[in-house]
């Protein structure tokens, strides 16, 4: 059976994916509607989707349901994830499985190339599955692979594209070329932090190769040529989106840096102890697997000279990488955990590279008793990190410091229609701090609480054509701004969503 499996590892893999999925309980979170951690950023791309579907509107002409622009249109990152889901929807219907399922797609092909990838440097067994299964089992990984947000697939691209330019740079063929640039530009279009940064690290590699005379001029020259189509391609849609959103009056998305000089010292410590190594530190992996990836970070640093030339040289650089991201980016750690995700790719690489050093310098030279062993170690921590993703994914979901809204607020947009509440209706949606988390739960355009101050609240909403309030906590109904215009109520839904006409 050991045989067996050693000699079909593909399917090993694909049996523990399934295994960490159903643990997780993967069946019933796929049909979850935005919520639990960082909901406010999952309604944006889920109303990005639905509005796709609502108004029948192209690709390049994305929105969402707050009204802040003109007619809610705004745009962030390349939308095509949400587009097709839009499409799919007209299809099937809205259902949170589309969207879920499609970024988990996307997480499932970025393991694939993934371990594509590493049977470019040595023969697959059991003990090569062990990256691929760390990286999968990662909480806050695995929480965004199941999840609305682009961070994971632009990731997954990236693997892919990273696969293919380097069969490209060990002889392949220009196809290969073609379409590694393309995942790339897909992955950097997507989010060109997370989908750019291998990327960046690749072309470093290429250069110090080039200047040893490892790589010919030719060859130099295309993966040049590669290069400026993909960096066209991010300038092209970055002054894309700044246009868009000009036009539309509309800048409530995060465009440029978020950098650790805009920072008071006492606040960047606070996000370094409190937030990186406290709040969210659960979620990278479990203790005793973070301990072993120090392990490997000495042993890397031990036997640096013996490591594959490749593997040590791109682990470093995008080592190096993730440095300068997380002091451009180091402000958005406080409050939003998937811009960490960044820092997966130097321990992906580093994994990988032991491991080949492993399997190809040091198992032809020690004993079976010697191999078994290691590999009991390493069956030992996939167990530890599939069960220590289950607990946290549970915990994520469920825990109330993670809950903040009123969860009926997903099941009331049947109940508005029967009111005779339009998609196209203009509806002011309280309590809300965010843009779209209501609005995208209703399916209906609107304002929320989110950039309202004493000139831009419900009173001007009313006057610039909003015909109903939406409230989801009866708390409201008493509020001094809100209690003038309750006069007239439609109906309850569930006995605390309350619907009243403003005109």
């Amino acid at each position: 059976m050991l045989n067996w499996a050693n000699k079909n590892p593909g399917y090993i893999l694909i049996l523990l994916i399934a295994v960490s999925f159903i643990c997780a309980d993967g069946l019933r979170v796929i049909n979850y509607p935005p919520k639990a951690v960082h909901q406010w950023r999952q309604s944006d791309c889920m109303a990005y989707a639905k509005t796709y579907y609502q108004k029948g509107t192209g690709l390049f002409t994305p929105s969402t349901y707050n009204l802040a622009g003109r007619e809610g249109r705004v745009v962030s990152e390349f939308p095509i994830i949400y587009f097709i889901g839009g499409q799919l929807f007209k299809v099937f219907g809205i259902h949170y499985l589309i969207l879920r399922g499609l970024t988990f797609i996307c997480f499932l092909l970025g393991l694939f190339y993934l371990y594509r990838f590493m049977g470019l440097w040595m023969k697959h067994s059991l003990i090569t599955l062990f990256p691929i299964i760390i990286l999968a089992t990662s909480p806050f990984y695995y929480y965004y692979a199941l999840n609305f947000l682009p961070n994971v697939p632009a990731i997954s691209f990236s693997f892919a594209g990273l696969y293919y330019l380097v069969c490209y740079l060990r002889g392949g063929s220009t196809r290969q070329l073609i379409i590694g640039t393309l995942f790339v530009i897909l992955a950097t279009l997507l989010k060109p932090t997370d989908g750019g940064l291998l990327w960046v690290a690749y072309l470093g590699v290429c250069f110090f190769q080039f200047l040893q005379g490892k790589i010919k001029a030719k060859r130099a020259i295309a993966v040049a040529v590669s290069a400026m189509l993909i960096s066209a391609s991010i300038v092209g849609w970055y002054f894309y989106g700044e246009w868009y959103n000009g036009v539309n009056g509309n800048h409530e998305n995060l465009q440029s840096i978020y950098p650790i000089w805009q920072m008071d010292h006492k606040y960047a410590v606070y996000v370094w102890k409190e937030r990186i190594l406290d709040f969210w530190s659960a979620s990278y992996q479990q203790r005793t697997v973070l301990y072993f990836m120090v392990v490997l970070a000495v042993i890397y640093l031990v036997r640096l000279r013996v490591l594959h030339p490749f593997l040590r040289l791109i682990t470093f650089l995008t080592f190096l990488g993730t440095i300068v991201y997380d002091i451009l980016w180091y402000k958005a750690f406080s409050d939003h955990d998937y811009y960490l995700l960044v820092n997966i790719f130097p321990c992906i690489l580093l994994l990988i590279t032991v491991t080949e050093w492993f399997t190809n310098r040091l198992v032809p030279t020690i004993s079976k008793k010697v191999i078994a062993g290691v590999g009991a170690l390493l069956a030992v921590l996939v167990a530890i990190s599939i069960y220590h993703n289950t607990k946290i994914q549970d915990e994520r979901y469920h825990k109330p410091i993670f809950q903040y809204m009123n969860p009926d607020i997903y099941s009331a947009e049947p109940f508005l229609r029967q009111l005779g509440i339009k998609s196209t209706d203009v509806i002011v949606s309280v309590p809300d701090p965010s843009p779209n988390i209501t609005l995208a739960a209703y399916g209906t355009q609107g304002y929320t609480e989110s950039l309202s101050d004493e000139y831009f609240n419900i009173n001007l909403y009313i006057k610039v054509g909003a015909k109903y309030l939406v409230i989801c906590d009866s708390t409201y109904l008493n509020k001094p701004l809100y209690a003038p215009h309750t006069k007239k109520l439609m109906g309850k839904f569930r006995n605390n969503i309350f619907v009243f006409d403003l005109r």
